[in-house]
């Protein structure tokens, strides 16, 4: 069954809006190539600069949220340029 990965969270400090969207761009291309049955990935920024990345899944096993540990290039720059501690995330079955 397809699921939605929901990761929120902020910008670490001194990371402003069009320098992170430069970064989640790379991301979505690694993103595509890198993670196995990827949908769609599609990234949102609130009034209030929280940040919602929302990815569709085929299934519920391929919404592995460690994947931001890797440690190529891509990944460690958008690891870098946000909150940890701000960082959730939840998985949901599509009905």
């Amino acid at each position: 069954m397809a699921v939605l990965e929901v990761e929120t969270f902020t910008l670490a400090a001194g990371v402003d809006a069009p320098a992170f969207r430069a970064l989640d761009e790379q991301m979505q291309e690694w993103c595509y190539v890198n993670r196995p049955g990827l949908a769609r990935r599609t990234t949102a920024r609130a009034e209030d600069s929280t940040y919602v990345v929302i990815t569709l899944f085929a299934e519920a096993s391929q919404a592995d949220s460690s994947y931001y540990k890797n440690t190529d290039t891509e990944v460690t720059a958008w690891s870098a340029a946000i909150t940890e501690s701000s960082r959730s995330v939840a998985v949901y079955s599509l009905l």
